[in-house]
Order: structure tokens, then C-alpha cells, then sequence
């Protein structure tokens, strides 16, 4: 008895990881390695410096920051701060802080100019949103005007500027952030609070002789900026910045904060004026003190920076990567209030204000139309020295460039949930189509000439759509009614798909088996042939085998073997066709090659190899690992450049406007012309069109998306093309224009009926004339009587059709007559298409042998097996 192997141990990999993970998670923290501050430390020394700049802004006053620029006087004494990136030795490029403050008060002017109730000692604006929370976008351009040809060099030493600090690298050549295009794109996120205490009133305790006027009232406000430009990738730079608004002027100024810049603590001296900077002392005394004390309490349990400039991860690394800063300064534009109903009624302060109540708390107030946010803005940056505004007025025209516009974040929430309503009944009538094609393929006939991968390909979107939706709805708290509702509506098309292409795989399997059997047979007949042995002749004494034993060597002769006739190589195989194929080839074979054996000896009986079949399963997870592959490549082009992801999407939407070709493909392999109904390719292609259409086509998508016409109106036109063709198949055949070593040559249902085949068998049973045989007449009815001119006519013959017992005339070329000509008439192939001939030789109506076909591929008089359509 052979010795049995061991089972492998298959688990005792996973078992060993599982414990080494264990070990390693439970293992106690050996803290920083040698040479590196532990993070409780970094944060200790991190508040230290906070504490010491939050001391420099309480004892400094208006003008202490005036850095030597090119309009002041060579006499007048330059004055810096001992703070991080606003001291001299810094070498930071404030000579350029001038023309920034003087091309943002030139943006300030041009949006006061659309104001009808301005306060021009105060500059109060009164048709401005008082809380700027929202998203807007626009181009911009870099400023050079006041740079008199190369800026100056600069020596940027990272060691003195801040040397506690271990940075990843110190060159600034590859110092991130840094905009070295002319132009490009941009995008402010605004997240502004009117609550915990951030306005600063005139009868504020700290220094109260300085009392501050109602249109200088500032606020908190935080803004995530986004810069894209020909050195980015993915959609650009983020940033977070942070700073001040002042909402009854509605100006703001907002800054980078680093460890080699403090900019939120230096914020008021980049100010315009005297009140501004009051304003923003008193409120970043306030607000910065309150974090300060709260960073101090919890520096065991919380490490994060709130003024950290990463979107991203709020707690500075240990080693952080050298980045440039920004000084932002954003102009709000006045609204137009003549498209709301109360515009011209009422203050505009009372009409702003009551819609900003009903945005952030709806009671049913009625809203014709919502104005839009308009925003310009001026980019300042101290240590890399460049300067970037909004694309618009007063240097370039409206047609060019009308700065940033967008929303309100109620209105953009609002416009998210009802694009996703309507993205919801999209798929809902997605579901219905489907539903109706399922109900249609209800037999194995139709079934089988659906392609499989044509409802994968719709089936993937819906599964790729469903999964994003569902993480969307677990993550926007806001969005989630919408999200959920659509997200459900996805997985109903999922499930109902997976049902119809379980069905169409289940009766495409026989299919599937014959063409893996056809290439096993030419596999092996590919193979070289093994030379037979030779058999031995009548009488001849075959060899003795020794038989080791136990005693010793015995010698046994071989009973003599009698020569059985050797079976013809050439001898045919007739096989039934109701009978298995490899059975009976094993039978004959083992038959021909049987040689009779003494009754002592056993053979064993051979064992046929079970037939291999797929399952539905293994073609299932091959579907869900593809789904996965594109979803996480989806993801990881995010990040990518803006042209490769342009390109990845183009190429995975053209991709995906393909399903129509595998039906293409299947219509002429089989031979078949009506797979699927039209209103299911029709509705399919537009509700499957409409979501892109959308986004390539609306400017303001939810997701600031580009607009591109051409490259949608390619992905309709691809789509329309694919539907001609099957259109097409319907109407000429499945395999028109297509040379015939493409494919097999299939059995024609419409063939050309000619007099001069008739010795051949080539005329249907019932259309052949035998001259002189008895003859039964019909009966004819009034409507034959009124056609009999037609039935005179020697190129028609008539017939019974044996499904509807209706009368059917069949065109029959004349003997003698070329066919050529016949078959390239279109009214020629159109007569053709009312008539059906079967392989056996039965003709029918077309419409009844194509509804008796959809339940029943058998002759309806012989029950011949018939090809199908």
C-alpha cells in the first residue's frame, strides 16, 4: 500500500503572520530613535514659538512691519519683526508687498463700482454676503508689472530662518507649491462661522480708546485654495489658509502658516489701513490666545497644528518638506439684487440677510433666484516671491475672464442632491428597460443571442457607480437622503442584472462546451501521432517475463495470444446525433482494441475524465476583481497630471460607450438579427448618455469638472455609429459587408428561389410544379380572387403557410434567368424578408417562423432542428 503524504498545512503561514502582527501591535513603544524629538516634545516647542509670536502681536503696533520697497525713500528707515519669515535677515521678497497692497485696493475699486449703496469714507458695501461660505473658481494670470526685468537674487537659508527645525531637504528648487506657470486654474473653498464669539464690537475691553467702527467689524474665516498650473499635478496645490474677514466691507486676508512663517501672527500688518489692522489685532488676540491656552491643556492627548497649511494632516511632521507661503487677499462682489422678488422693495442689507436665514435655516420662504457668489483675488508669496491674481476686469475684458464665481454652500449642497435625484431616475428607467428586455428573453431562443459582455460592460458602470454613491452616502452626513436613494436605485440594476446574465451564461454554456471541444479536437490533431506497435503474428510465442518473488526468480510462460483482426484506420465512426460524442468514440475504440485476456488476469476499467464545465462563480469573480482593478486606478488618477487623466478618462468613457459592439459581434457569429428589442437600445444609449452629457457639457458640474463639447459629441457619435450597424444587421443581415472568411458560413433563411435548382432540391416542398400529377386546387377566397393577376404571374408561386394557414407568394426567378441581378435589387431583398425557407426545405411567413422560433428552434411540420436567427 502506497504511503499516503501528509495534508499540507495550509494555514500555518497564516497563522504565523497573524501572531507576528499581534506581537508587533502589542509590543510597547520604544519612542523616537536616537537623534529625533519625540512628537510630545516637537508640539512642547511648537506652542513655545506660538506663545512667543502671540507676544509680539499684542506689543506691536500699526507700521512696525514696513519693509523696504521700491516706493519708499531711500532715507526712510526700514522696520521688520522679530518673527518667523518677517525679519530682515530672512531675506524674504517684501519689496513686493507694496504692489500687492496697491493691486489689491485696484480690485477693491472695481468691485465697488457695481455697488448703488456704498459708505465711501468706510468703504461699507451693503449688497455683499455677510457669511461667504461656498466655492468659487476662475483662471488666473502672474503679475509682473512692477518687476523692473530679473527679480533680484535671493539667499533663502532655511538653517537661520528657522534652525530647530530638521527639514526634509533645503533647496528651494524643490520647494513644493511653487507656481511657475502664466496662468491656469484656481479654486476657494470658503468655510466661514458666525458663531463662538469671533466678532469684535466697538465696547471690546482691550484698549477701548481705540474704538473701532461698525464697517471694520472682522470675523474668523478659513479658506482651502487650490492652484493648478502646468507644474502640477492631479488638480494642484492645496492649501489651507487662514485670517480675517471684514463681511460689512466684505474684504478678507488670509495667510500660510508654517514653521518658517508666521503668517497668521503677523496677519495685521499686512493690512490696508489703520482700522483693518485694529480689527484684526483685537480679533487675533482674542481667537489665538483661546487656541493657544487649548493646545497647552491638551499637547499630551492632541498634536495638531490648527493653523497647519495641509488640508490633509493637520499635525506637522517631525521633518516637514519645505513648502512656498501664500498671502491671500479676496475682494467679495456686490450681489444683483433686481433678479429677486423683494430687490427693489426692501434695504438690501434686510433682503441679504433674510436670504442667508432661509439658505442656513428653510422655512418655506419663497427664493426666486438665489445670487451667486463673485469673488477677486490677489496671491502674494513672501519667500518664493511670485504674484498671481484673478483673470478679469479692469485688465482683461468679461469675454476673457470674469474672476472667481460660484456658490453659496447651501446651493451647491442643493444642487448636489438634485442632480442626484435626477441621476436616480436615470437609473430607474435603466431598470425598467431592463426589466423589459428580461421579460422579452424569456426562452432559451432569445436568450442566446444576447452578448454576455454587452450587459457586463452596463452591468460594471452600475456596479462602479453603485460603490462610490455608497461611500459618499457614509461620509456626507448632507447628501445622504440622495446619495442613499440613488446608490439603492444602482444596486436594484445590479441585482436585476446579475439575474439576466446568470440566465444568458447558463444557456450559453452547451455553446461555450462545443467550442472548447472543437479545440481540444484540433489540439490534438496538431499533435504528432505516435507510431502503433507491432502486433504479432498467428502462433508466435511470445517473450517470457521473469516474476521476481519472495523464493526467488520464477519464470511463467504467457499463455499464447491469438492475432485478432486489426481494425481499418479508415473505417468511419457513424455517431447519432442524440447520442454523446466522447461516449461513443470511447466505446468503438476500446471495442476495435480489445484483446481477450485469461480469466485470472484484471484489468481495471478506464475511467472516463469528467467533462470540464465553467460556473457562473469563477466568471463572477473575474467580474468583481476587474470592477476592483478599475476602481482603484479610478482613484489613483486622481493624483495624476491633468492630461493623462484627461486622456484615462476619455479612453475609460470610450470604452465604456463600446457595448453595442460585442452584440455587434454576436449577431454575426450567430447569425441573428433581433438579439434585443429597440426601445432596450435606444433607451439604454440615451439614459446611459445623459449623466455625461452633464458633466462634459455644463459648466458648473458639482464636480468643476471641464467642460469639453468635442470630446462628448465623439463619445455620441461612437454610440450612434454602433446603433446603425445594428439597425443595419436588421435590415441587410447580420453579416453584410463583411467578406466571407470572417466568419462561417451560416444557413441563409432568405435564399433566392430559382426554377433552375429544382433537380438539385434548391425550391421549398410545396413550390415544386411535377407535370402531370394529380393536383389539388385551393379554394380561393374573395381576397385571392381579387389578386389572381398576381398569382397568373409565372415568377410568383403560392403556398400555404403551415403556421398561420394563410397564403403566402414566394418570388421565383424564371429558369434561365441570372440571379446576379436579383440579388442586388432592394425590392428584390425586401420580398425576400417575407418569406422564411428551413434547412428542410419548409417555407413560412416570415413573422410566423420568427415567433415560433423565439420558443422553439425546431421545424414546426418535420421538428428538424433549425439554426438560429
Amino acid at each position: 500500500m502506497p504511503t499516503q503524504q501528509p495534508p499540507p498545512q495550509e494555514y500555518a503561514r497564516i497563522v504565523l503572520i497573524i501572531i507576528l502582527l499581534f506581537f508587533l501591535y502589542t509590543s510597547p513603544d520604544q519612542g523616537a530613535p536616537p537623534g529625533f524629538q519625540s512628537p510630545h516634545d516637537y508640539a512642547a516647542e511648537r506652542i513655545d514659538r506660538f506663545r512667543h509670536a502671540l507676544d509680539i502681536l499684542n506689543r506691536t503696533k500699526w507700521q512696525d512691519f514696513s519693509p523696504k520697497t521700491a516706493d519708499k525713500s531711500r532715507f526712510e528707515a526700514a522696520r521688520y519683526l522679530n518673527l518667523t519669515g518677517f525679519r530682515e535677515d530672512d531675506d524674504y521678497a517684501w519689496e513686493r508687498v507694496d504692489a500687492f497692497k496697491k493691486r489689491s485696493q485696484e480690485f477693491t475699486e472695481e468691485a465697488r463700482l457695481g455697488s448703488w449703496q456704498k459708505d465711501t469714507v468706510n468703504g461699507a458695501i451693503s449688497e455683499v454676503y455677510q457669511n461667504v461660505t461656498g466655492i468659487v473658481q476662475g483662471k488666473w494670470v502672474r503679475n509682473t508689472a512692477d518687476l523692473n526685468g530679473v527679480p533680484r537674487t535671493r539667499s533663502l537659508n532655511l538653517t537661520e530662518t528657522s534652525p530647530v527645525i530638521d527639514w526634509a531637504f533645503r533647496d528651494v528648487e524643490y520647494w513644493t507649491r511653487n507656481i511657475t506657470g502664466s496662468e491656469g486654474k484656481m479654486m476657494l473653498r470658503l468655510d466661514e462661522s458666525d458663531t463662538g464669539g469671533v466678532d469684535v464690537y466697538p465696547d471690546t475691553s482691550k484698549d477701548p480708546e481705540l474704538p473701532i467702527e461698525s464697517a471694520n467689524i472682522a470675523r474668523e474665516v478659513a479658506a482651502t485654495l487650490t492652484i493648478q498650473d502646468e507644474s502640477s499635478t492631479g488638480d494642484g496645490w492645496d492649501m489651507r489658509v487662514h485670517g480675517v474677514h471684514w463681511p460689512k466691507q466684505g474684504v478678507m486676508l488670509l495667510t500660510t502658516t508654517s514653521e518658517k512663517f508666521s503668517g497668521v501672527f503677523g496677519l495685521p500688518h499686512l493690512t490696508m489701513n489703520l482700522e483693518q489692522f485694529k480689527s484684526s489685532q483685537r480679533l487675533l488676540n482674542k481667537t489665538l490666545e483661546r487656541e493657544v491656552e487649548s493646545l497647552e491643556k491638551s499637547v499630551w492627548i492632541d498634536l495638531s497644528n490648527p493653523w497647519s497649511s495641509s488640508p490633509d494632516s493637520p499635525s506637522d511632521a517631525t521633518m516637514p518638506v519645505p513648502h512656498c507661503e501664500y498671502v491671500v487677499y479676496v475682494q467679495v462682489y456686490p450681489m444683483d439684487l433686481s433678479l429677486t422678488s423683494l430687490g427693489s422693495q426692501l434695504d438690501p442689507a434686510v433682503v441679504i440677510d433674510a436670504i442667508e436665514q432661509e439658505l442656513r435655516f428653510p422655512n418655506g420662504a419663497s427664493i426666486t433666484v438665489v445670487p451667486k457668489l463673485k469673488m477677486s483675488t490677489v496671491i502674494f508669496s513672501p519667500d518664493c516671491g511670485f504674484m498671481l491674481e484673478s483673470k478679469g476686469p479692469p485688465t482683461f475684458v468679461p469675454a476673457d475672464g470674469t474672476h472667481l464665481n460660484g456658490k453659496k454652500h447651501e446651493m451647491f449642497v442643493q444642487d448636489i442632491q438634485r442632480w442626484l435625484r435626477a441621476f436616480a431616475a436615470v437609473v430607474f428607467g435603466q431598470i425598467l428597460l431592463l426589466k423589459v428586455q428580461s421579460k422579452e428573453a424569456s426562452t432559451p431562443s432569445i436568450v442566446g443571442r444576447v452578448s454576455l459582455y454587452t450587459i457586463a460592460m452596463m452591468l460594471m458602470a452600475d456596479a462602479l457607480l453603485f460603490s462610490s454613491l455608497s461611500l459618499l452616502s457614509a461620509t456626507a452626513p448632507n447628501l445622504f437622503p440622495s446619495a442613499l436613494l440613488t446608490s439603492f436605485s444602482a444596486l436594484m440594476s445590479v441585482a436585476l442584472g446579475v439575474r439576466f446574465i446568470s440566465a444568458v451564461y447558463n444557456v450559453q454554456e452547451p455553446e461555450r462546451r462545443e467550442a472548447l471541444r472543437a479545440q481540444l479536437v484540433a489540439e490534438a490533431a496538431s499533435r504528432p501521432t505516435p507510431a502503433p506497435r507491432p502486433i504479432p503474428a498467428s502462433g508466435a510465442v511470445p517473450a517470457v517475463t521473469p516474476i521476481i518473488t519472495a523464493a526467488g526468480v520464477d519464470v511463467t510462460p504467457q499463455p499464447t495470444v491469438t492475432s485478432t483482426p486489426a481494425r481499418p484506420i479508415d473505417e468511419p465512426i457513424i455517431i447519432p446525433s442524440d447520442q454523446d460524442l466522447d461516449m461513443e468514440i470511447a466505446e468503438r475504440m476500446s471495442a476495435a482494441t480489445a484483446v481477450p485476456l485469461l480469466p485470472t488476469t484484471n484489468r481495471p476499467a478506464a475511467v472516463q475524465p469528467p467533462r470540464a464545465t465553467s460556473s457562473f462563480g469563477a466568471a463572477y469573480i473575474k467580474f468583481v476583481l476587474t470592477l476592483t482593478f478599475i476602481l482603484f486606478l479610478s482613484l489613483s488618477a486622481i493624483s495624476w497630471s491633468v492630461p493623462f487623466r484627461n486622456g484615462y478618462i476619455h479612453i475609460l468613457s470610450f470604452t465604456y460607450f463600446s457595448f453595442w459592439l460585442p452584440q455587434i459581434r454576436r449577431n454575426v457569429i450567430r447569425n441573428c438579427r433581433k438579439a434585443l428589442l429597440w426601445k432596450f437600445v435606444m433607451g439604454q444609449s440615451v439614459l446611459r448618455l445623459l449623466p455625461f452629457a452633464y458633466f462634459y457639457l455644463r459648466e458648473d458640474n458639482i464636480l468643476f469638472a471641464q467642460t469639453d463639447w468635442i470630446a462628448f459629441c465623439a463619445l455620441a457619435g461612437w454610440v450612434w455609429v454602433q446603433i446603425l450597424i445594428l439597425a443595419a444587421q436588421e435590415v441587410l443581415g447580420p453579416r453584410w459587408a463583411l467578406p466571407k472568411s470572417w466568419y462561417e458560413e451560416g444557413w441563409d433563411y432568405h435564399p433566392i428561389l430559382s426554377e433552375d435548382n429544382v433537380e438539385s432540391g434548391g425550391l421549398p416542398i410545396g413550390l415544386v410544379k411535377t407535370p402531370g400529377s394529380p393536383k389539388l386546387e385551393r379554394v380561393r377566397t374573395s381576397e385571392d380572387l381579387g389578386s389572381g393577376s398576381k398569382k397568373d404571374n409565372s415568377n410568383t408561386r403560392s403556398v400555404d403557410c403551415a403556421i398561420c394557414m394563410q397564403l403566402l407568394e414566394v418570388p421565383v426567378v424564371a429558369a434561365g434567368v441570372s440571379t446576379s441581378g436579383a440579388a442586388g435589387s432592394v425590392v428584390e431583398m425586401l420580398a425576400r424578408r417575407q418569406y422564411m425557407v428551413t434547412p428542410c426545405k419548409h417555407i413560412f411567413h416570415s413573422a410566423c417562423l420568427e415567433g415560433w422560433m423565439r420558443f422553439r428552434l425546431q421545424c414546426p411540420i418535420c421538428r428538424e432542428n433549425l439554426p438560429p436567427l
